[in-house]
Parts: structure tokens; sequence; C-alpha cells
């Protein structure tokens, strides 16, 4: 009999295929496939420690009105952070000059001036005696409730008398003096300004023709402002005459005497 004449051989012939077919392509039951954590440690630089050696450290003393550095010089790169301990066998102020830093020392007391060297150059260092010898004894004085005020501005041809009312505090006393400044806000160690110790007047000399402010304020021993600033404006009628200069006002008075000690030499970072 042929099997296109017996339709159940032939399926019974189609079913045994399909079965190899299923046997042949089981893998058997799914295996579950362990997931494997592994840890990866990530190892941080620690930052470096980077030392401070910006800051350059100066012991002086000052005997007999002489630095006692050999040789006398402060010398320091553009950026370093410069700090000075100063020690004087008598009252002084110590003053380096276009940095215009200043402080006043105390007989054989440690003082402590620290400043950024922002420009190079090489500038003198003086002390400067006299007045403030005997300035110290107003540094404990109540200033809270002073005041300066400019009481009138007298001009004739090219000069300005400038006289300020002073309350709230007792002057003339030691410690206690006044800054006038012409044209420009007086601040705070402001060794531009010129300083009237026992008057309440002061004649500004050499001003050129035009309009001009003046500025005054009260400074204690250390210079350092006291209360308000006042200013007033005033006009100069009179063209200067040829040759006649600018007074050059150094403003720690003709009683003060100035000594040069040495040099703060600032050089260009490499």
């Amino acid at each position: 009999m042929s099997i296109r004449n017996n339709p159940k051989f032939l399926y019974a012939i189609i079913g045994i295929v399909l079965l190899a077919a299923a046997i042949f392509t089981y893998d058997g039951p799914e295996e579950e496939i362990p997931v494997v954590e592994e840890k990866i440690e990530i190892e941080v630089a620690e930052e470096p420690v980077i030392e401070d050696d910006k800051t350059k450290e100066f012991d002086i003393s000052i005997v007999d009105r002489k630095m006692t550095l050999d040789p006398p010089i402060i010398s320091v790169e553009v950026g370093d952070q410069v700090l000075l301990n100063i020690i004087s066998d008598e009252n002084l102020m110590f003053h380096i000059h276009e940095y215009d830093h200043e402080i006043m020392l105390v007989s054989d007391e440690l003082k402590v001036l620290s400043f950024s060297a922002m420009f190079p150059g090489r500038f003198e260092i003086e002390i400067h005696t006299g007045e403030h010898e005997m300035e110290m004894g107003g540094m404990n004085m109540d200033v809270s409730n002073a005041e300066i005020s400019i009481e009138s501005v007298m001009v004739m041809d090219n000069t300005a008398t400038v006289s300020v009312e002073i309350e709230g505090v007792e002057f003339p006393s030691k410690g206690i003096h006044w800054h006038v400044k012409l044209d420009e806000e007086i601040k705070g160690h402001d060794h531009s300004a010129l300083m009237v110790f026992d008057e309440k007047s002061y004649t500004l000399k050499a001003i050129p023709k035009g309009e001009h402010t003046v500025y005054v304020s009260l400074v204690n021993a250390e210079h350092e402002l006291i209360g308000n600033q006042a200013s007033k404006t005033f006009t100069i009628e009179t063209e200067m005459e040829p040759g006649m200069n600018m007074e050059e006002e150094h403003g720690h008075g003709e009683e003060e005497e100035a000594i040069l000690i040495g040099f703060l030499e600032v050089m260009p970072r490499a």
C-alpha cells in the first residue's frame, strides 16, 4: 500500500520527525547565570600640601637709631607676604616709603608689620623722631565722640589757610593730631597727608589756579583715622608765577627728624 494512499501513516511519520527535532533542540531547564559583583577600588590621590613659601619673615632690631640687619636690606620678591617683627630701644615711627606702610614703635615692645610686596623697586626705610617720641600718651584716650569740621578756608593769591573745629576730644593732646590733604581724600596710615599737631589751622601754599577741595581728619598716634572726615571746596583765582612750584610737603612737621636706616628691595618674581 502506498504512503500517499494512507494518511494515518503519513501523519505518524510527520509526528516522529517533529518529536525528534524537539528532542535535539532541547537544552534542558534554563540555568540561572550567577552575577558576579566585582568591586573596583579607585585610588584618589591626596591633594599635595603646598607650603606657603611666599611669606618672608624678618626679625628687625633698631638700636641707637640704626637697623641691625647686615646689610640693612629687606629683600623679597613681588607677590611675597612680608612679615616684619620689629623692636626698638626707643619710641619711633617706622616708615617704608612708596609703600607708605608705617607703625608706631614703643620702646622694648615687639611690633608686627605685615603687607604684600605688590610692585618692584628699592624703597627707603626711615624712622621718624621728634613729635612721635611723646605722642604715645594719648593712645588710650576715649575718642568715640571726636569730630572735626572745617570752620573756614581763607584764600590769598595761591595760598589757602584751613581752620578747623575739633570737638569730643581734648586738643592739643599727646597722641591726637589731624591730617590735611588737597584734592584727595585721606586714608588710614596716609603718609602723604600733612600732619598738624598743636594748631587748629594750616596754610597750604603754591596752589594752582582753579577749583580745589581740602580734606581734614583726626588721627591717633598710630595714624589711624578717628571719626569723620570733613571737606570744603574753594577756588584760587590767581595764576601761579613762573618758577613757583608746588610745596614739597612731607607732613611730619619741622620738629621731626627723619633718619634713613635701610631699604626694602622688591625683585620681580622669576
